[in-house]
């Protein structure tokens, strides 16, 4: 426990040095760049308007009377921040060598960082696309503290996840270009531009308990019933919070995450000055 303790208090002791690096991520990925904030409000949206085209119009999701925009919307907004946040700390112990050698500080930062200023991404784009969720799903103030506690926890696995790939790319750096591939068949066993009733059906009850085993669907279908609501064929009810199995779900990855790659993370640490 006092070595848990003395982690901590690292850690707090280090919260100048993860206030300035999220400021410089936030300056330096905008930097020269006339939208500047702008665009975490437009890539999704850019993104929505050719999903809804491809998946409402020509292959027609049947959404019932619900709106495809919004229910993707719903689900890409938490994907974009958790792989976001991942992709971008692979190479977070790697690309500073220089700052590990020369300065101790608690190694957690580094990956830290970046999901915290991906977190700050999400908020903004959430808010920036609020009013399509009030205008076509109407105003529920009764989600909101499920939105911010499940926030919490898609946090605390993205964390966990982040730590992880970013100490097994100090001794397998080939993994940093791995995870493109990676995430981009991830993010379509995730039922994010379809929804999960989809693979219910008998002709796609295989692929139904690979899908269950991602942790990234409780986390989406999370977010989905708090913004969207549970999609249907049919009449899709509003927003409300989510079940009692996705909470338990949700939060068993998270916590169990965050404990593994902390512990890989802090295992591995002693050896990052040398191998960088």
């Amino acid at each position: 426990m006092a070595v848990g303790s003395a982690q901590v208090g690292d850690l707090w002791g280090s919260r100048e040095l993860l206030r300035n690096l999220v400021a410089k991520e936030l300056k330096v990925r905008y930097k020269g760049s006339a939208l500047g904030f702008l665009w975490s409000l437009v890539t999704p949206l850019l993104l929505t308007g050719v999903f809804t085209i491809v998946f409402a119009t020509f292959i027609r999701i049947p959404l019932g009377e619900g709106n495809f925009a919004t229910y993707f919307l719903s689900g890409y907004l938490v994907w974009q921040f958790f792989s976001n946040s991942v992709n971008s700390s692979v190479g977070a112990i790697v690309g500073n060598g220089a700052l590990i050698r020369k300065v101790w500080f608690r190694r957690e930062v580094l990956p830290l960082s970046l999901v915290v200023s991906q977190a700050v991404h999400f908020g903004l784009a959430l808010l920036a696309t609020s009013p399509l969720f009030l205008y076509f799903r109407g105003f529920h103030p009764e989600t909101i503290p499920a939105i911010l506690l499940g926030f919490v926890l898609l946090v605390l696995f993205t964390t966990g996840m982040s730590m992880i790939f970013a100490a097994a790319n100090v001794g397998f750096r080939d993994l940093q270009e791995l995870t493109q591939v990676m995430f981009l068949a991830w993010f379509y066993l995730t039922p994010v531009i379809y929804p999960l009733f989809f693979v219910e059906a008998p002709q796609a009850r295989w692929a139904l308990p690979v899908v269950l085993a991602n942790p990234m669907t409780w986390f989406v279908e999370f977010f989905h019933t708090a913004l969207y609501g549970i999609p249907t064929d049919r009449v899709n009810p509003p927003p409300t919070w989510p079940d009692l199995t996705t909470w338990l779900v949700c939060t068993g990855w998270a916590l169990g995450t965050l404990a593994v790659g902390y512990w890989m993370f802090n295992r591995l640490a002693a050896t990052f000055a040398k191998e960088v």
